[in-house]
């Protein structure tokens, strides 16, 4: 397996963060680990193997460097964990939150073209297109009280929740398709855009970046933070 990409005292930096929060409010240390076990080899392999798919390179090394989920943006982490013998992604103690990688991520603008498709294969010729939910009224007809579910499911396909950001906001990693390895924003709605996350120099983010971003900003309004705690003015 590849290693070494990059995430040398990364544990140890978010660790320390934490630790120095709670100490700034007088909370004593942390009562649970800060992060979740890493993975190893052999249980990564397995993940991919469920699923039938490569993780991304960034995203891989993490879980078996870093940890198996634990503080990132903007919250923190969906951790991947064993639930009922199968691997998953889970958001704090809630519902499993499933991948499916039997296709590859749409992209928002490509988002209708593959509603159209959909409904087409189910004997179903479009109505009119609406401005909020694309397509949503003609999966009710076609897929009844399945269709909320289809929907959503259709949408998410070859991504996963990586973070939920709080407020109906979460952020997706893309496991499938030419865009593979990219994070999107994905804020509150029925049907938001899924939009590229990007540095200040609008390249795009892969899961590394990211996190190491998130990590810096955090450090340094930390310090900020601490500091003016201690002005005297």
């Amino acid at each position: 397996m590849d290693t070494q990409t990059g995430w040398a005292e990364v544990r140890e930096r978010v660790i320390a963060l934490v630790e120095d929060w709670y100490r700034t409010r007088g909370w004593g240390p942390p009562q649970h680990p800060v992060f979740e076990p890493v993975l190893t080899a052999t249980e990564i392999a397995e993940v991919e193997a469920q699923y039938g798919i490569e993780l991304p390179k960034e995203y891989r090394t993490f879980l078996a460097e870093v940890g198996a989920g634990g503080p990132g943006p903007e919250f923190e982490l969906t951790s991947l964990r064993r639930v009922d013998g199968k691997w998953a992604w889970v958001w704090e103690d809630g519902d499993p939150i499933p991948l499916d990688p039997s296709e590859p991520f749409v992209e928002t603008e490509e988002w209708a073209d593959q509603q159209l498709a959909t409904l087409r294969a189910a004997g179903c010729e479009p109505t009119t297109r609406d401005e909020d939910d694309d397509y949503l009224d003609d999966y009710r007809k076609v897929f009844g009280d399945a269709a909320d579910r289809v929907w959503h499911e259709q949408r998410d396909r070859g991504a996963i929740l990586i973070s939920d950001n709080g407020c109906g906001m979460t952020s997706w990693l893309i496991i499938v398709g030419p865009h593979r390895g990219e994070l999107r924003d994905r804020n509150v709605g029925t049907n938001p855009p899924y939009i590229p996350f990007a540095d200040v120099h609008g390249n795009r983010h892969n899961f590394h970046t990211w996190y190491l971003e998130w990590l810096e900003r955090s450090e340094r309004e930390a310090l900020g933070s601490w500091d003016d705690a201690s002005d005297p003015q």
